[in-house]
């Protein structure tokens, strides 16, 4: 099975895009890129994941708790590559 298919199998260091703004109060938006940094989907349902500024590095969010439904892995599709290049853009002055 995929990763795209069976978020369990996500690793650290995997990107993930936010599917919803339900983490606004963390300065996180939908179409917001993070990265992986624990994988508890298992035995809580969620995924702790660190959000960069993408031009910058800097910080934007740290250890997130990112429940399994309100992300999908980042897998390099043309759709993602819009996705990133759109994230990008948002941080650039």
């Amino acid at each position: 099975m995929c990763k795209s298919k069976e978020k369990s199998l996500i690793d650290w260091t995997d990107d993930i895009i936010l599917l919803n703004d339900k983490y606004f109060e963390k300065g996180l938006k939908k179409g917001f890129i993070g990265v992986v940094v624990e994988n508890f989907i298992q035995s809580k349902g969620v995924v702790l994941a660190d959000f960069f500024n993408p031009i910058t590095g800097e910080d934007i969010a740290v250890l997130v708790e990112i429940g399994k439904d309100d992300f999908r892995p980042f897998v390099g599709t043309e759709e993602d590559q819009r996705i990133g290049k759109a994230f990008k853009q948002l941080f650039i002055k």
